[in-house]
C-alpha cells in the first residue's frame, strides 16, 4: 500500500463494479478509508479492499433521492469521523435518437447523471467546509468533446457536470476545496460490455491515438493526482482520459 491518502475518508458512487470499484481500490491501496455507495450491493468492492488489508463498508443508496445522500453523508461521518473526498461516479447511458428519447429517459439520465452529482456534492460540503478542506471529481466523458451521436441526453449531463465544477470551485475554494472532472474515453465495463456492441467498440479504437481498448486502470492515475494533494492548486478542470480520441 501507498500512502498518497492516508488518513483520508473518501465516498465513491457507483461502487459495485467498473469504474467506480477499479477507484475504490486505488485509493484504499493508498490509504483511504471508503463509503461505497451503489443501487447494488458493493460487497465485491469490500472484499477486495479488504483483502488488501484496507478499510471500506458498503451502502446501498440511490444518488437521486435526497434522503439517501444526506444519509449517505452521515454514514461517513459515523464511520470514520469526517469526509475529505468526494467521487462522483454513478452514472447511466443508453444510446439513443433524440427521436426516440422519451421523456421519461430523459428525466432518468438527467437524475442519475446530473441530479445525482448535485445531490452528493450538496451532502458533503458541509462536513468539507467544516474541516477547510476537500477534494470533489465529478465523472464526464470524452463524448462531451466529440459531441457524439445518438447520445444527445448523455452528453448533456455530462457536459453540465463540467459546468457544475467550475462553477463550485469558484464558490467553495476559498473552503479548501477543490472540483474537477475526469472525462474518460469508451471504457470497458461490464455495463459497456453487456450495451455496446464490439463493432462500435471497435470504431471508437480507430479514433485514438492509443490503440487498444480503454479499461478502468487507466484513469486511476488521474483519479489519485486529483484527490491527493498533488492537485491542491488545481480546480474547475477536465482531465481528457481518452487514449487522444476527440484529438483526432
Amino acid at each position: 500500500m501507498g500512502d498518497r491518502l492516508k488518513g483520508e475518508v473518501a465516498i465513491v458512487t457507483g461502487a459495485a463494479a467498473g469504474i467506480g470499484q477499479a477507484f475504490s481500490v486505488a485509493m484504499a491501496a493508498e490509504g483511504a478509508s471508503l463509503v461505497l455507495a451503489d443501487l447494488v450491493n458493493a460487497d465485491e468492492t469490500v472484499a477486495k479492499i479488504e483483502a488488501a488489508s484496507g478499510k471500506a463498508i458498503a451502502i446501498i443508496a440511490d444518488v437521486t433521492d435526497e434522503a439517501a445522500m444526506t444519509s449517505m453523508a452521515s454514514v461517513a461521518i459515523e464511520a470514520f469521523g469526517k469526509i475529505d473526498i468526494l467521487v462522483n461516479n454513478a452514472g447511466i447511458y443508453p444510446l439513443k435518437s433524440i427521436e426516440d428519447t422519451d421523456l421519461d429517459t430523459w428525466h432518468r439520465i438527467i437524475g442519475i447523471n446530473l441530479t445525482g452529482t448535485f445531490l452528493a456534492t450538496r451532502a458533503v460540503v458541509p462536513s468539507m467546509k467544516q474541516a477547510g478542506k476537500g477534494k470533489i471529481v465529478n465523472i464526464s466523458s470524452g463524448t462531451f468533446f466529440m459531441g457524439t451521436p445518438g447520445a444527445s441526453a448523455y452528453v448533456a449531463t455530462k457536459g453540465a457536470v463540467i459546468g457544475m465544477a467550475r462553477s463550485l470551485a469558484s464558490e467553495l475554494g476559498d473552503d479548501g476545496i477543490q472540483v474537477n472532472c475526469i472525462a474518460p474515453g469508451l471504457t470497458t465495463t461490464p455495463g459497456v460490455t453487456g450495451g455496446i456492441g464490439n463493432e462500435m467498440r471497435d470504431a471508437v479504437v480507430t479514433m485514438q491515438s492509443v490503440k487498444r481498448r480503454e479499461v478502468p486502470e487507466d484513469m486511476v492515475g488521474a483519479l489519485l493526482f486529483l484527490t491527493s494533494s498533488d492537485s491542491d492548486f488545481m480546480t474547475g478542470q477536465v482531465m481528457l482520459v481518452d487514449g487522444g480520441a476527440a484529438n483526432n
